[in-house]
This record gives structure tokens, C-alpha cells and sequence, in this order.
């Protein structure tokens, strides 16, 4: 009578295990669908690039980086309003004009979005950018600890103001907005 009993208890066990399962992999099927449509609607509202694959965003990187040094693209002197510069000669940025310290790496992760402003940076843009040979590379998740140290000197800096802004499971971009909208 027992041995039934836990016998029943055990397929009871597995039968709710099963839907638990089966409504999880729905949640992460709809989570992964919200992403999506999410980023379809930022590609519309902002023009900046879709989901690039793995196997693409090498070559992504490799032509974003390519097309930045051929146009000869200078760094205007003021970002974000005029609330944000990059002193490329003393490696230096101001916020409202006053200096604020950063590494050398924060800063080349700057230098990269200030370039390539408005548009999208990927991880793979900003790896390449900052370890030039492939064996040089870290883990990937460096990136994020770059960006978000910049963001905090950046917001203490500035009273709070948000200029690096994250495209969800795509990258970062640097807005360039005109004095006259604020930053």
C-alpha cells in the first residue's frame, strides 16, 4: 500500500515537473520573441542596425573600424549638447568642462563611441578596437565592466545625465543630440 502510494506521489511529482518545464521553455520562447520585436521597433524609431550574428560580427567590426579611420572622421570638439568633449591630444574628456579622470581603457571605449556616434557599437567592435591581436583578447564580459564604470564618472560628472545608452542584445551607442534638445 505504501510502495502505491509513493508510486502515485512520484508520477504526480513528474507530471508537474513536466509543466513546469514546458512553461518555462514558453516563458523563455516569449522572452526571446520580446527582444526581438523590441529590436525590430528601436531599428525602426532609431535606424541603427539589427542583431548582428556571430559569424558577422567580426566582419561587422572589422568594417565599422575600417570605414571610421578611411572617412578621415574627425571627433567634432563637443558631443551630447556640447555637455560632453574628448581632448584626443591630452586623452582627456570634459563634462560641462570640467575634467573628469578616467583609465586609458575607458577612454578608447569612449574614443570609439564618439567616432562612430549615433551609431551602434557592438561587443566585437569595442574588443577589436581595445585588444588589437586576437590573442590578446579577454573574456568578452570586460566590456561590460568598461562601460559601466564609464556611465557611473560620466553620470556623477554630469548630475546624472545618461550618454551611453544600451541597444538590448546589440551593443552601445552614443547619442549625438543637438544643443537645442538638451542632454
Amino acid at each position: 500500500m505504501a510502495e502505491q502510494n509513493l508510486s502515485g506521489r512520484l508520477v504526480e511529482i513528474e507530471s508537474m515537473l513536466d509543466r513546469s518545464r514546458r512553461r518555462f521553455e514558453e516563458g523563455t520562447r516569449l522572452v526571446e520573441e520580446a527582444h526581438k520585436l523590441l529590436a525590430d521597433i528601436q531599428q525602426a524609431l532609431i535606424g541603427s542596425p539589427r542583431t548582428v550574428s556571430p559569424e558577422d560580427s567580426e566582419e561587422a567590426a572589422s568594417k565599422l573600424l575600417a570605414s571610421l579611420k578611411a572617412s578621415g572622421g574627425e571627433m567634432p570638439e563637443t558631443l551630447c549638447g556640447g555637455r560632453l568633449s574628448v581632448d584626443q591630444v591630452q586623452r582627456l574628456i570634459r563634462i560641462d568642462g570640467h575634467p573628469i579622470g578616467i583609465t586609458e581603457m575607458e577612454y578608447r571605449v569612449l574614443e570609439l563611441l564618439a567616432f562612430a556616434r549615433n551609431n551602434v557599437v557592438t561587443r566585437a567592435m569595442l574588443l577589436k578596437h581595445l585588444y588589437r591581436r586576437a590573442d590578446d583578447q579577454p573574456q568578452p564580459k570586460i566590456i561590460d565592466v568598461f562601460i559601466s564604470k564609464l556611465r557611473k564618472k560620466l553620470r556623477n560628472a554630469s548630475g546624472g545625465a545618461e550618454f551611453i545608452e544600451t541597444i538590448p542584445q546589440r551593443g552601445w551607442i552614443l547619442r549625438d543630440i543637438d544643443a537645442t534638445q538638451g542632454a
